[in-house]
Parts: structure tokens; C-alpha cells; sequence
């Protein structure tokens, strides 16, 4: 179903570009030759977006804080791949991406990993939701405070997050590669998941529940709080486990879970 955008005086929206014209070849593969991309930009007013979604493909995603109190975007387009961007009737940001290539397209393809990025800058307590999902891309968060939930999704790239505080959920999934927590704290519960990767976690708290699950693959780290705390259930399939399989009483949850893994958590305060 296509969504209907808001065409109205209240949300403030600017929009930009810069072409820039890339030419890079190589003897024995392909690569983005003879493109030219046009960056642009867009931002639109915080208060006016209650949800904040991007689908892509092959880009890395960065969220980071802005400067002011508006939403800004910054990406790049090709004459094959483009974005359908804006606020929809029911206050979602939507970013989707728009490609004309074909299968061929991909063969033997290097990326230009400086135009496959897209920058997200959201002021620090945004209420919004936000919820981001790319492919053979990292997804990197830092240096955010967020009122709303998170959830992000790759496959085939990893998962960053450096000194982020949210007062909802945090809900993250990737294949292929890795999710790194860095000074996390979450109000509500996290949510973690990994198929053919590690976790690692350094200094994460959470007022709720830590979820943590991977397969082939090591769940390593520190986690804020006693070990009373904590409801603990965790198995390690295959692997090495320091935590018991069964442990009740506390007012958090720790459920951890590895395949073909080991288990090496350690509680600070």
C-alpha cells in the first residue's frame, strides 16, 4: 500500500544536493566506475515525527546527535538507486530505497563504501521511535539519549552501540557478523540477537530484562550491576558457560543463550 505524505506549513523541511562524480577502476574486478552520485540532505522538525523507519540496502547507517532540534538526513543517489523519503500521514519519517539494478549489476561489484552511508542526526530525548534496517551494511549508534524504542536489523554487517541511553526497548538482530555494546543503558530491556557472530558487551545496564542470544559464536562482557540482582537462565551449546544454567530471585532477567559457543559474563557496579 503507498503511503500518502504530509504536505503542510508546520513541518519545516529542507532538502539539498551536491553531485559528486566518482571514477575508479582496477584490473581484475568491478567496482562503482563512472557513477556520479548526488548527496543530499533532508530535515524535518523532531516534534512533528512520532516514528522514524529507513529500509535499505547495502549502505552502512549511522545515528548520531544533533546539533539542534530537527531531524536531519544525509545520503547519496545514483541514477539507479534513490530514496522515497518523507512524513506520512501518521507522523512517520519513512525512508525507503528505491533501485533499478539488476542482478548483473552486483557481479563482481566493489562497493564505494563513502557513498553506500547514510547519516541520521536526532536531537538528544526524542520521543520518536526509531527502527532501522539495511543489508551487507554496520548499523552504528553513539553518543545518543532517546525516549523512544530502538530496533535494528542488518544482515551480513555488524552492530555498533557507544554510550546510548533509552528509556524504552533496544531490539537488535544480525547475521554474519557481530554486535558490540559500549556504556549502554537501557530504562526498559534489550534484546540482542546473532546468527554466525559474537557479542560483545562492556559496562550494559538495563532496568528490565538483558537478552542476549547467538550462534556460532562467544557472548563476552560486563554488566552493570550485583550478581543478585538478576534472574539468571543461560545455556551454552558446545561451548564453555561461567554463568549457572538456573538462578533465581532479583528483580532483572539475564537469559542468555549460545550455539556452538561459550559464555563469559561478569557483573560490575
Amino acid at each position: 500500500m503507498k503511503k500518502s505524505f504530509k504536505n503542510i506549513l508546520s513541518v519545516t523541511v529542507a532538502l539539498g544536493s551536491v553531485v559528486i562524480f566518482t571514477s575508479a577502476c582496477t584490473s581484475d574486478s568491478g567496482s562503482d566506475s563512472d557513477v556520479s552520485y548526488e548527496e543530499k540532505s533532508y530535515s524535518v522538525e523532531a516534534e512533528s515525527v512520532k516514528q522514524i523507519s529507513l529500509s535499505d540496502k547495502g549502505r552502512k547507517v549511522e545515528l548520531e546527535e544533533s546539533k539542534d532540534n530537527d531531524i536531519h538526513i544525509t545520503y547519496f543517489e545514483s541514477d539507479k538507486e534513490s530514496y522515497d523519503i518523507g512524513v506520512s500521514d501518521n507522523d512517520e519519517l519513512v525512508m525507503k530505497l528505491e533501485t533499478d539494478k539488476e542482478w548483473k549489476d552486483y557481479v563482481g561489484l566493489q562497493t564505494d563504501e563513502e557513498h553506500h552511508l547514510v547519516k541520521i542526526a536526532v536531537p538528544n530525548g526524542i520521543t520518536s521511535e526509531v527502527k532501522i534496517q539495511t543489508s551487507k551494511g554496520d548499523i552504528v549508534l553513539s553518543d545518543l539519549e532517546i525516549d523512544g524504542s530502538i530496533e535494528t536489523i542488518t544482515n551480513g554487517g555488524k552492530i555498533e552501540v557507544t554510550n546510548v541511553t533509552a528509556n524504552k526497548k533496544l531490539k537488535m538482530k544480525t547475521k554474519n557478523d557481530d554486535i558490540n555494546l559500549n556504556d549502554v543503558n537501557i530504562k526498559d530491556s534489550i534484546d540482542a540477537t546473532i546468527s554466525n557472530g559474537n557479542m560483545n558487551v562492556s559496562n550494559v545496564a538495563v532496568g528490565d530484562s538483558l537478552k542476549l542470544r547467538t550462534k556460532n559464536g562467544d557472548i563476552t562482557g560486563t554488566v552493570i550491576g550485583s550478581y543478585d540482582v538478576f534472574k539468571i537462565l543461560s545455556e551454552a551449546s558446545k561451548g564453555e558457560n561461567n554463568l549457572p544454567e538456573i538462578k533465581n530471585g532479583g528483580d532483572k532477567t539475564l537469559d542468555v543463550g549460545a550455539n556452538n559457543g561459550d559464555i563469559n559474563l561478569e557483573f560490575v557496579e
